[in-house]
């Protein structure tokens, strides 16, 4: 007999949510196929439901400094916890009946060894106590949603049923639980590591409970697909392909009536078309391509930005314009640099998107000998040789998140085992209101019109492990507004816009930070 176990991560047991969520939890446990209920995180709230079903809290699980969980770390700890043939990840107010899991068990023999199962929900409004002890209460629940329930569209999933190990096998990275485009990245995973994705919904749903999305963001003003949690989930999706196609609409195969059949394709007219030229980069990212002189403009465009951002103006991040300073050299020279001081037996340190900043002991460059979206760049300039440290101040944030996770990789790719990437980005957790208009994506600030995201420590840090890179914050404003630092060393790659170094932070008063972040190569 298929055995399955359920995980999940609450929101507190609380007014309407908790009723909701103790309906979920005794519904899962009326399924003799259901063998153990996994709850993720903190709970607070009326537990007493967490108790009557004998699910097992773990809050032991990696989270954001707010409290959103990664889903790759509950769905490794749920397979190393569990025996059961399946495991289920749903939200936590999601009804299911026992006939849910037949229709599980019949479609599990047809899907292969590795698949995701998905589907549709109805949705119904929820504002009595649900035992499901008996036969005749379920009917009785079934025939009520049946005729006053609705069906969601396929714009997203609410649970995600798989074999126990299949994703310690392959990972999952950093994504971001209750918010945005999460789920959407669970279907292209699937696409993308040749995991066979079924909709189950012709022949089976389960029953969502309907409320309000209150606890979605946390920032007044930002909408649920801008929340920087959201906009990271979003960015691990392939540019220039439409959303639908990583929704249910999307899935490979299809369950209906006890048959697997392959799903109709999407109508490829209501698809983005693919830009001229653009051609997929060995990092799974797509990199545009076009004529020599548009090309060439497209790329100078953002780092003329970055530099009128660095050194022109007196808002907010912006440094004194020195004319005199040395700019950044052309490929050949930096190459000829670092063969120099490699013979010498120095440390080899590059600053990035340096335009006109010098350091002693490093070595600068710009978009004239650097690109570093293009492999081909390191390349030319480095060939063999490998770098001890990497500076880079205020210039992700003016990268696509998608961009930033490729440069990324690009970074690690090029540091010696143990070396370094020092980042400093605008600070989305800094606590005040003129700063964040001042540094948003579109806000009024210098450069601020090139933004492309407004990092948190939560997110850099995402996108630096899913470069392969070790996140060690320096300073950083946490979800709760309170300033956190640790020393650093100039030496390991100076920021200007810092506490130590920037001007405006006198008397003990912080006017104007960077989340400051190292990305360490593992040795």
């Amino acid at each position: 007999m298929l055995t399955i176990d359920i995980f999940t991560t609450p929101k507190p047991f609380t007014g309407l949510t908790a009723l909701h969520q103790a309906n979920a939890l005794r519904s899962w446990r009326s399924s003799v196929a259901v063998k153990k209920i996994f709850i993720f995180g903190t709970v607070s709230g009326d537990t007493g439901s967490i108790r009557e079903t004998g699910a097992e809290v773990i809050p032991d699980v990696e989270s954001t400094d707010n409290g959103l969980p990664s889903i790759r770390s509950m769905f490794e700890i749920a397979a190393e916890r569990s025996e059961a043939d399946l495991l289920m990840f749903t939200n936590a107010d999601m009804i299911y009946l026992p006939s849910f899991f037949s229709t599980v068990g019949d479609c599990r023999a047809d899907a292969g060894d590795r698949f995701l199962l998905v589907g549709s929900r109805m949705d119904f409004e929820s504002e009595r106590a649900l035992s499901f002890s008996s036969p005749d209460e379920i009917s009785e629940f079934e025939s009520y949603v049946q005729e006053s329930g609705t069906m969601h569209p396929p714009s997203g999933s609410d649970y995600f049923i798989f074999p126990r190990r299949q994703y310690l096998e392959s990972r999952l990275p950093d994504l971001w639980i209750g918010r945005g485009g999460w789920d959407l990245y669970m279907i292209y995973h699937a696409k993308s590591h040749r995991i066979i994705s079924v909709d189950i919904s012709p022949s089976t749903w389960g029953y969502h409970q309907n409320h309000d999305y209150s606890l979605r963001g946390k920032e007044e003003g930002i909408t649920y697909e801008k929340d920087p949690e959201a906009v990271y989930n979003l960015s691990l999706l392939p540019e220039g392909k439409s959303w639908g196609e990583w929704t249910l609409a999307g899935c490979k195969m299809e369950w209906i009536a006890g048959v697997m059949k392959e799903k109709p394709p999407l109508n490829v007219l209501t698809l983005p078309k693919k830009r001229a030229g653009e051609r997929r980069r060995k990092s799974g990212v797509p990199r545009r391509r076009a004529g020599k002189r548009s090309k060439w403009a497209f790329l100078m465009r953002p780092f003329r930005r970055v530099k009128r951002y660095l050194f022109g103006g007196d808002g907010p991040g912006n440094a004194p314009r020195n004319d005199k300073s040395p700019r950044a050299d052309s490929a050949e020279v930096v190459r000829a640099e670092l063969i120099k001081v490699a013979r010498l037996g120095g440390p080899l340190n590059l600053v990035i998107g340096a335009a006109t900043t010098q350091y002693d002991d490093w070595i600068s460059t710009d978009i004239n000998s650097l690109n570093l979206l293009v492999e081909e760049d390191w390349s030319a300039i480095l060939g063999e040789l490998r770098l001890d440290r990497i500076l880079a101040e205020h210039v992700w944030e003016h990268l696509s998140p998608a961009d930033g996770i490729a440069g990324l990789k690009n970074v690690a790719a090029y540091l010696k085992p143990g070396g370094r990437v020092r980042i400093a980005v605008p600070d989305g957790h800094f606590p005040d209101s003129e700063y964040l208009a001042y540094v948003k994506p579109g806000g009024h600030g210098p450069g601020a019109d090139d933004h492309k995201i407004l990092y948190t420590v939560e997110t850099l840090a995402a996108a630096m492990r899913e470069a392969g890179l070790i996140p060690v914050p320096l300073e950083n404003f946490d979800a709760k507004g309170e300033f956190c630092s640790r020393d650093w060393d100039p030496a390991d790659g100076k920021v200007i816009r810092s506490v130590r170094f920037d001007s405006r932070n006198q008397g003990g008063i912080l006017k104007y930070t960077s989340l400051i972040m190292d990305g360490m190569k593992p040795e």
